[in-house]
């Protein structure tokens, strides 16, 4: 008695049918835990590139100037025009060598007291101006 009647009336299953059958159905289970599992990994990649691409795009124009020349720098020059404007009583700030704009405002200051064009550039030729004019 080796055949069984299935659940379905008249139809006979044989040992080797229920195996089969019983392995179709773990087959089954492994293909969608598998798909499952993939669409699991599918969420994850996701999220991880929009994290990625916003992380980018907050960070796009992070870092060094694209223009070096717009990233101030300190100088012994700038640093001495700003003193001499501070001892004629021109208010550059800090006396820090660094071209900022309290030292460009101050240049131009000087320049317009003392009639000449106003550029704000701290060049050799307005330190000489400065020296002369402080007696130095």
């Amino acid at each position: 008695m080796d055949e069984v009647r299935s659940q379905r009336p008249g139809v006979k299953v044989s040992p080797a049918d229920r195996f089969s059958s019983s392995m179709r159905r773990e087959e089954d289970g492994a293909r969608a835990e598998a798909k499952r599992l993939m669409v699991s990994f599918g969420v994850v990649a996701a999220v991880l590139a929009v994290a990625v691409g916003l992380t980018l795009y907050i960070w796009h124009d992070v870092g060094a100037p694209s223009d070096v020349s717009d990233a101030p720098s300190a100088s012994a020059q700038v640093q001495q025009i700003e003193k001499l404007l501070a001892d004629l009583g021109f208010a550059p700030g800090p006396q820090d060598g660094v071209m900022d704009e309290a030292t460009a405002e101050a240049i131009r200051s000087y320049q317009q007291a003392a009639g000449l064009p106003e550029d704000g550039a701290a060049t050799p030729a307005l330190l000489e101006e400065l020296k002369a004019v402080a007696g130095q």
